[in-house]
Parts: C-alpha cells; sequence; structure tokens
C-alpha cells in the first residue's frame, strides 16, 4: 500500500486549480483501522488545520493526499481527475511536505534549500526570501561562510528548530501549490513558531495548506479546523 517513500520530482505538472476530494477513504495498519469512510473536499487557497491525539490518523491522511500511500478503499482526485499508479507523480510536484522527519544533504545551506536543483541553477534571491521567511536567516548571516556554511551529513551540525527551519525554507523555495505542514514548528519555541506560522500564513491565497499540529494556537489562522 505505498506508491513511494519520497515527494516525486517528474518534470510533468498535474493542474490544481480548483479542488482536492477524497470520497470514501479507508485506511488500515495490518488489522488496525486508522481511516474509516473519510470525505473531504480541500478547496484552492484553503488553509485546513488537523488536530487530534497521537495515532488518530492525521499524518495517514496527509500521507494519502500527497501519494506516499494508497488507501485500502476510496479515492483521491484532483480538479476531477482521479489520482493513481498512473499520475500521482505529475499530482506530487504540485506538494511540499514538511514533517518531524527531515532530509538533509551533507551540503551548503543554499543547496539544501534549493533541493533538487542543479548549483548553477539557484536562485539566490529565492533563497535568501525563503529562509527570511522560515525565520532561518539570521542564524545563517552570523555564520563565516554564511549560505555556503555546510551543515554536515543529515544537518548534524544544526540544532532540531535549525533543521526544522530549513525544511520549512525549502518548502517555499519551491513554491508549491499545495503545502503539507505535518507538525512542522514543534521543535520552535513558541515565539519563533508565531514568527514562522506569521509568514507562512500571509503567504498567496493560491497555496493551499493543510497543517497538522497539537497545540490549537499553531492551527489559530486556518480557515477550517479538523479533529
Amino acid at each position: 500500500n505505498q506508491y513511494q517513500k519520497e515527494i516525486s520530482y517528474s518534470d510533468e505538472v498535474l493542474q490544481f486549480n480548483t479542488l482536492i476530494s477524497l470520497k470514501n477513504v479507508s485506511f488500515s495498519y495490518g488489522k488496525t483501522a486508522v481511516l474509516k469512510n473519510v470525505n473531504l473536499d480541500i478547496h484552492k487557497g484553503q488553509k485546513i488545520g488537523l488536530i487530534g491525539k497521537t495515532a488518530s490518523g492525521k499524518s495517514t491522511l496527509a500521507d494519502i493526499i500527497a501519494c506516499l500511500l494508497e488507501p485500502d478503499t476510496g479515492s483521491i482526485s484532483v480538479d476531477g481527475v482521479s489520482i493513481d499508479e498512473n499520475n500521482f507523480h505529475s499530482w506530487q510536484k504540485n506538494i511540499s511536505y514538511v514533517s518531524q522527519s527531515i532530509f538533509l544533504n551533507d551540503s551548503s545551506f543554499a543547496e539544501n534549500i534549493a533541493y533538487g536543483e542543479n548549483i548553477d541553477e539557484i536562485d539566490l534571491e529565492r533563497v535568501y526570501m525563503s529562509a527570511k521567511k522560515s525565520q532561518l536567516s539570521e542564524s545563517i548571516d552570523n555564520l563565516p561562510d554564511k549560505y555556503n556554511t555546510i551543515i554536515g551529513e543529515k544537518g548534524v551540525k544544526l540544532s532540531g528548530g535549525q533543521k526544522q527551519r530549513l525544511a520549512l525554507a525549502r518548502a517555499l523555495y519551491k513554491k508549491s501549490t499545495l503545502l503539507i505542514l505535518d507538525e512542522a514548528t514543534s521543535a520552535l519555541d513558541n515565539e519563533t513558531e508565531k514568527l514562522v506560522m506569521n509568514a507562512i500564513m500571509s503567504l498567496s491565497g493560491d497555496i493551499t495548506m493543510l497543517i497538522i499540529a497539537h497545540r490549537t494556537t499553531t492551527l489559530s489562522e486556518c480557515d477550517t479546523i479538523k479533529e
């Protein structure tokens, strides 16, 4: 029941202009049912918050929307186009997914923020702006090599909060139409989280957001909160 392990970076993009629709989606891990007959419509530009106790299926739902998991039953469609094994790569091109598990290269801040781009094609102005919005720029600017600083294998030279802010900067750099944040600010102190969330919420209305959190304050600016 797994399409693949990470977001794909294929060239073709499935257009998302109006609606993501989940119909009667169910999913189980072995004999443990996590989602049962879930119906959910997410309109373009909406900010949807998901809150609930641990193991209630929030991350599983996000993984299904991102085509990291295939539902046992039910379907997901985008603008009326059913998502399946033939086009899920094209759908994933729209998505930036920031979770507590962050993949980082043993390379520079700039290369990690612009992950997936050739080094000579990196838009440094976009890198700087993404770092600023994610509240990471001040930390980088205080380093001798600034954005050329090597962060180490799996970001070993960074704190947990810096890793999360770098992952957010990467998502902002990608300019995706769907931004999924799965406890993406959990390692930040309250003040930094507030600054980061204010920056994220101020992004263009064309960006659709699915935000998973345990703290209701994280979701205070969402259009809809579902439990």
